[in-house]
């Protein structure tokens, strides 16, 4: 490759290797961050708050401006003739512009860990993050010497309702079409457990012709639902998600009580499904599906780092106090700036099954031994804090990252990160999306291996939302939320999988990034114990990378009359890919069952 910073800077050598918000450098370290030269996690300089954006914020709604990311063109891809520009010059620049807010500048160090190996020439430059009139934008993005992108919010892959998803979400493009009502309906909801308990925090949609409502319970079970434009005869679905302890639940053409009635839901707890639990562990599934119960005990991923890239990680639950040992919250968001909380439980839900303790309770993770790192990115995160956490993972030495979160529109700047962590011997796992569609990116990258999503017809109770998803086949199928095209990889358990919660409870979990969560742990392994991909068999390369990829695809199983755009090269098993299958001799009688008339798999 050629030169990419331009004018003979590299990126992260500008003298001092520090990140910086203009002439501003302070040190900003996370609790429980690991240390990285001087404090940030890229191993540069401390990342102040974006007291700029803020302030933008502060004035409120402004039409026409935007968040933009600007890069140096790299000297490769110049036109003929045109000369590089040197970053640090193209960032001051920026920042004297009367009509340009500097926000921050991703300026990554390449003096510590992995990012020796893309040295000389990284191939992402240094990158400045302002806020601008979209106008501004456009006129800066002409120039051939310069990158311009928006630097877009970071989300999750929403499933749509056609699609029969998890989210349940509302697909009119247009909420303008929506006819209010004059007086907004009522709707109370009062959840409760098959065991009389009032549910907290369980989450109510009620999905109607005209809009969707929403609400959460509270301390005595009730949400309050505002109907803007249908009435409860109009309702089309009644979808409830507990906070953790119970299945879901939703109700078709629900026959529902307005005007201030009371509509009583009641929740099936886990526990009348696995009975014991969770003081009695279980085995999911999805475990079962890809023979993970059946790999020597020994294979729990001893020494290998994992970076989960995604909302946080509830550390204060008996699973994973112990297996999760860092991280860092590269919002900024909050005043405690943790990435120990997680405001969506998501992180968590991939936690569990990347890594959760084997204490003989609850559940077991795939590499229950290995070091996970949390790099909270969700809520409030862009693309430019993905790429800083990108190079947290370079700099920190991980062997296997998940981002679990996408974005809207391809990002350039994102490829050339990733091919980064590509040269420094990064596996990247990414979920595939839950669109029921086009892949998402980052999972569409050829750098990152795609996961789509499994579901099982037997593996969840009648009254889940699962059951209106079954199929005609038995045994595993892909999940009508997946996405499908021909950057599907393969394909793992992602619906009904139960899995650690926050508040220290269990949940059944969905979703490509489930799914995405069993490859990384089994990724892990691999990297672990594997003969040829141990460490010291096989130095952090990109060639070890692509080796792991191409021994996880090829030790995956098609599914009959299943749609290899969907399903990629079809399930991983966990024996093929680890080269153990006559290596070891397990006991069929310590073999889970899978109980197909019960519908659920147990310890």
């Amino acid at each position: 490759m050629t030169e990419q910073g331009g004018g003979g800077v590299k990126p992260g050598n500008d003298g001092t290797g520090a990140r910086s918000r203009g002439t501003q450098n302070r040190a900003d370290k996370q609790p429980g961050a690991v240390a990285a030269g001087v404090g940030e996690p890229g191993g540069q300089g401390g990342r102040p708050q974006p007291e700029s954006a803020a302030g933008s914020r502060a004035r409120g709604v402004r039409a026409g401006w935007g968040r933009y990311l600007v890069a140096p063109r790299p000297l490769g891809l110049l036109a003929g003739g045109v000369p590089p520009v040197d970053a640090s010059a193209l960032f001051t620049l920026l920042e004297e512009d009367p009509n340009v807010e500097a926000v921050t500048q991703v300026r990554p160090s390449r003096s510590r860990g992995l990012g020796a190996i893309a040295e000389p020439y990284p191939a992402c430059p240094p990158v400045a993050v302002v806020v601008m009139p979209d106008e501004r934008a456009r006129a800066l993005a002409a120039n051939p010497q310069v990158i311009v992108e928006i630097d877009q919010p970071l989300s999750y892959t929403p499933a749509s309702w056609a699609s029969g998803g998890p989210v349940m979400a509302q697909t009119a493009a247009d909420p303008a079409l929506a006819v209010p009502l004059a007086e907004p309906g009522r709707l109370s909801v009062l959840v409760t457990g098959s065991d009389g308990e009032m549910l907290t925090g369980a989450h109510v949609w009620a999905v109607g012709t005209g809009a969707t409502a929403h609400a959460v319970t509270g301390p005595d079970g009730r949400a309050g639902l505002t109907l803007a434009a249908d009435t409860p005869a109009t309702l089309r679905a009644l979808y409830v998600r507990p906070a953790s302890g119970y299945w879901p639940l939703r109700i078709d053409h629900p026959r529902l009580t307005g005007d201030g009635g009371e509509n009583t839901v009641v929740m099936r707890a886990l526990v009348e499904t696995f009975e014991g639990f969770p003081d009695r562990a279980v085995t999911g599934w999805g475990a079962q599906a890809m023979r993970l119960h059946q790999i020597p005990p020994t294979y729990r991923g001893h020494g290998i780092k994992i970076a989960l890239l995604d909302s946080g990680v509830d550390i204060t639950h008996p699973d994973l106090k112990e297996t999760v040992h860092t991280g860092y919250d590269f919002t900024r968001l909050s005043g405690e700036r943790t990435w120990h909380t997680d405001a969506t439980g998501h992180g968590t839900w991939c936690a569990g099954v990347i890594a959760a303790a084997d204490n003989r309770t609850g559940i077991t993770g795939i590499a229950a031994e290995a070091e996970l790192h949390a790099l909270k990115l969700f809520p409030g995160g862009h693309v430019s804090d993905l790429l800083e956490a990108v190079d947290y993972c370079i700099t920190h030495n991980i062997d296997v990252a998940q981002i679990s979160l996408a974005y809207g529109v391809p990002s350039q700047l994102v490829a050339w990160k990733l091919f980064d962590a590509h040269a420094a011997g990064i596996a990247v796992i990414a979920p595939a999306g839950d669109t029921a569609g086009p892949l998402a990116h980052p999972a569409a990258l050829p750098d990152v291996l795609a996961v789509g999503a499994l579901a099982h017809t037997a593996a969840h109770p009648a009254s889940s939302p699962h059951a209106f998803l079954q199929q005609a086949w038995p045994g595993p199928y892909p999940a009508p939320f997946t996405a499908a095209g021909p950057g599907v990889d393969l394909a793992a358990p992602g619906t009904a999988v139960i899995t650690t919660a926050p508040g220290g409870g269990y949940t059944p979990a969905d979703g490509t990034a489930i799914a995405a969560a069993h490859a990384t742990g089994l990724a892990a392994l691999l990297l672990a114990h594997h003969d040829h991909l141990r460490t010291h068999a096989m130095p952090r390369t990109p060639a070890r990378t692509s080796q792991l990829y191409a021994l996880l695809r090829t030790a995956c199983h098609p599914l009959p009359g299943a749609d290899p755009l969907r399903a990629g090269a079809g399930i991983a098993d966990a024996p093929t890919a680890l080269g153990i299958a006559a290596a070891w001799q397990y006991s069929p009688a310590a073999e889970p069952s899978f109980t197909a008339a019960a519908g659920y798999p147990q310890a």
